[in-house]
């Protein structure tokens, strides 16, 4: 399980009588590990937009697809401005961040399809191609922001490149990952944990292109980041390609390998002119044991 999460935001209709008490929402993401992006590993990008559901609690819904733009700081504005239900009752907050449509403005009934980008080297890129969903149910009235948890839906992948025998960093011009599908089905169900909705990859498998930072070494690596559908992606894809400025180094998969949504897959690589050595960790955003691989030149 792997949280985004808190994320502020404010929204509502006129009340109509000034006793009623405004819903504040706060947003964030927690603190995941050094990345490409670090400033998206703590809070929804600036320019970001989430939807946001609200029920009173055990069932009348209050606010439908409230759409509210993030500031990068926790906040997030426009949309209409909530409050929370005349009636006394609690209320129940769903919010997702994502690139689906869908019409209407009620809780999305059918399933949904969200795109990752297959140039992710901009933020925007980047951000875009998050798949995020949070819940936060049985909320009392209160004049205090109500903290939201956000969940990644997808997978990340993490590849830090150092030049190794007979390259240098000139040499090295960008890294792509392949191999895997980029749409994201998925359905939405209010009694369902955001933790444990499902995805399942859909379309054509397309190459990702990641960014080309190179690090001096992996004490503290520069990470080039792509957000990936979780997926099983088969043995022999060649699923890391680094390019030099004289030809490319593919890293493909020994076996069969599945990515899990809201966990991140890291490889650290040394690209010599013979090939490529690896060494890769999955974790819930945090590294654990690696294991060795290896790559020829195509």
């Amino acid at each position: 399980m792997v949280t985004l999460a808190s994320v502020m935001m404010s929204c509502a209709k006129e009340p109509v009588n000034r006793a009623q008490t405004e819903l504040r929402l706060s947003s964030g993401v927690e603190v995941q590990a050094r990345a490409a992006f670090t400033d998206m590993d703590t809070q929804i990008p600036a320019g970001e937009t989430t939807v946001i559901y609200v029920d009173e609690t055990g069932g009348t819904p209050l606010y439908e697809k409230n759409i509210l733009t993030a500031d990068g700081n926790g906040g997030l504005s426009g949309g209409v401005k909530m409050y929370f239900p005349e009636s006394g009752k609690n209320a129940d907050i769903y919010a997702l961040h994502t690139n689906a449509s869908w019409s209407g403005n009620a809780y999305p009934a059918s399933a949904l399809t969200h795109t990752v980008a297959v140039d992710q080297r901009a933020r925007g890129d980047y951000a875009a191609s998050d798949l995020l969903y949070g819940r936060t149910m049985n909320v009392a009235k209160t004049t205090q922001d109500v903290g939201l948890t956000f969940y990644h839906l997808l997978s990340k992948v993490q590849v830090a490149v150092v030049a190794g025998k007979g390259l240098t960093p000139a040499d090295i011009r960008g890294i792509t990952i392949g191999g895997t599908r980029i749409e994201a089905l998925f359905a939405l169900d209010k009694a369902t944990a955001p933790g444990t909705v499902a995805v399942t990859a859909a379309g054509t498998a397309r190459d990702i292109m990641a960014g080309a930072d190179v690090s001096q070494e992996f004490t503290a690596p520069l990470y080039n980041d792509v957000v990936i559908v979780p997926q099983t992606v088969a043995g022999n894809t060649a699923f890391i390609t680094v390019h030099l400025v004289t030809g490319d180094l593919v890293y493909r998969l020994p076996v069969n390998v599945t990515f899990t949504g809201g966990r991140r897959y890291i490889y650290q690589i040394t690209a010599n002119l013979a090939g490529l050595e690896l060494k890769t960790s999955i974790a819930n955003w945090t590294p654990i044991n690696p294991v060795a691989g290896d790559a020829v030149i195509e």
